[in-house]
Parts: structure tokens; C-alpha cells; sequence
């Protein structure tokens, strides 16, 4: 079972087409506002993290081949020829 947080309030500035933005995005989706920003930063932070994985397999795909080849002879014996 997920854990609630509790909200906390923000007070920040947006420009006038982000108010608008979330205005019409909010009647859309019958939403409050503060759901469709919360939508908006899980996607950001979902991008980022996507991002940082990306990075972290280009880091390892040296290593990762270097295994694949040290590994190549034994799996070549228990594959059967294609």
C-alpha cells in the first residue's frame, strides 16, 4: 500500500500563458491545478531519470561488451548451430 504524503502549500510566480495553460488543462481533464503540476514534475523527473540510465549504460557498455566476449566460448557450447 502506497504511503500519502502530505501536500505542502507553494507560493511561486508563472508567466501568464503557463496560468492560462493550467486554467484550460484543469477544465479539461475535470483536474485541479495542483494535479496538473504534479502530472507535469513526475514527468520531468520521470525524463530525467530516463536520462541518467542512458547515461549510466553508454558508461558500462565497454565493460558490459568486454564481459559478452569473455563469456562468447561458453555459450557457443551450449547453443545449438544456427
Amino acid at each position: 500500500m502506497a504511503t500519502v504524503m502530505p501536500n505542502k502549500s507553494a507560493t511561486f510566480r508563472l508567466p501568464q500563458w503557463v496560468h492560462d495553460f493550467l486554467d484550460r488543462k484543469a477544465d479539461e481533464e475535470q483536474e485541479s491545478k495542483t494535479e496538473i503540476v504534479v502530472e507535469a514534475v513526475a514527468c520531468l523527473r520521470e525524463r530525467e531519470l530516463a536520462a541518467l540510465m542512458a547515461e549510466g549504460y553508454r558508461e558500462m557498455a565497454e565493460d558490459s561488451l568486454a564481459m559478452a566476449e569473455a563469456n562468447l566460448p561458453a555459450v557457443v557450447e551450449t547453443l545449438p548451430e544456427w
